[in-house]
């Protein structure tokens, strides 16, 4: 399969008239303000001691000065945000929209965070604080109270099994609330697993730099088309080997190739010079492949078990369809 331009969002949603003050995107914020240090689209120069390390560096990750305003320029934003009457699916797509406005169409890659530059983690973990905090929060908090009208009981007559119980069916109706949410942006809600992976196909068909690559991946693992077709622990393995690989190609820094002591994260720099260039999916699963080999006697994998992620490989990096691979997942999905 060969895969080209960055996917387009549905963007159908918008607040409705219950809310009396409309948000403003992303765009629209920074038209209406003066070119200050917080407007990404045309920063003011400066030297490096201008920009200090403790606004630069969140935890152990270094942001670049652009992503860094655009980050605080959308905490603002979010300050500002009045949500009031909206449903969990209309705030999930205005603040969706809002971040990939900001971040030129690439909130797919940066959401599943398959690989990228590593400021895409902070932009991620920001997102999704803001996600937690205007949908997930207040899905657990409706979710619990529904269950206790329901018994009708006052919780302090609750036994500690029925609270465990309440706690976790409410965090699964809230995960499933976000959940849907993001289908719904991404275009896939009501659809099966067949479908969503029949539609990214269609969708990346003919494309091939390796920015749409990672795009295709990143909807395949966020639809879900992944974990139903390889179950949890091969996702994961299969993610780590896809990581591996695009830090093995891209990131001169990595640990495996200069050691511990001398490695970095891959920067934004470093991403941008490769995200527009034709990808190679045949010689990207073939290093996938010989890397499975090496370390799979060290992680204790058996055969069919290298077998089965190798048509994996076959199946979602190169577009090959193996009939034979159905054969080998019996038992395997948890």
């Amino acid at each position: 399969m060969k895969i080209e331009g960055a996917p387009q969002v549905r963007t159908g949603y918008r607040k409705s008239a219950a809310s009396t003050t409309p948000s403003k995107t992303f765009g629209q914020v920074l038209e209406a303000r003066s070119q200050d240090r917080y407007v990404p689209s045309a920063p003011q120069p400066r030297t490096e001691p201008e920009f200090s390390l403790a606004e630069r560096t969140y935890g152990c990750v270094t942001v670049s000065n652009a992503a860094h305003a655009k980050l605080k320029q959308l905490a603002e934003l979010n300050a500002q945000a009045d949500y009031t009457g909206m449903s969990p699916d209309e705030i999930y797509a205005e603040i969706w929209n809002r971040y990939d406005e900001a971040f030129d169409g690439n909130m797919i890659a940066i959401r599943a965070y398959i690989a990228g530059p590593a400021e895409w983690t902070v932009i991620n973990n920001q997102f999704c604080d803001e996600i937690t905090r205007h949908i997930y929060n207040p899905a657990i908090i409706a979710a619990r109270k529904e269950g206790l009208e329901l018994d009708g009981r006052p919780y302090t007559e609750w036994t500690d099994a029925e609270m465990d119980a309440l706690d976790d069916s409410s965090i699964l109706k809230a995960c499933k609330t976000v959940n849907n949410a993001l289908m719904k942006v991404l275009g896939y809600d009501g659809m099966s697993f067949e479908k969503r992976e029949a539609a990214i196909r269609e969708k990346y068909a003919g494309k091939n730099t390796t920015l749409d690559f990672l795009n295709m991946q990143s909807e395949l693992d966020l639809s879900g088309v992944l974990n139903h077709k390889m179950g949890k622990d091969q996702v994961r393995t299969y993610r780590a080997m896809l990581n591996n690989q695009f830090e093995r190609a891209f990131n001169p820094n990595y640990y495996m190739i200069v050691g511990h002591e001398k490695s970095s994260f891959m920067t934004a720099d470093q991403w941008y010079r490769v995200a527009d260039q034709p990808f190679d999916t045949a010689q990207f699963a073939a290093a996938m492949k010989d890397n499975l080999h090496r370390v799979s006697g060290h992680n204790g994998w058996t055969e069919d078990y290298v077998k089965m992620m190798e048509g994996f490989f076959d199946h979602f990096v190169t577009g090959a369809v193996d009939d034979s691979l159905d054969q080998l997942l019996s038992g395997t999905k948890e």
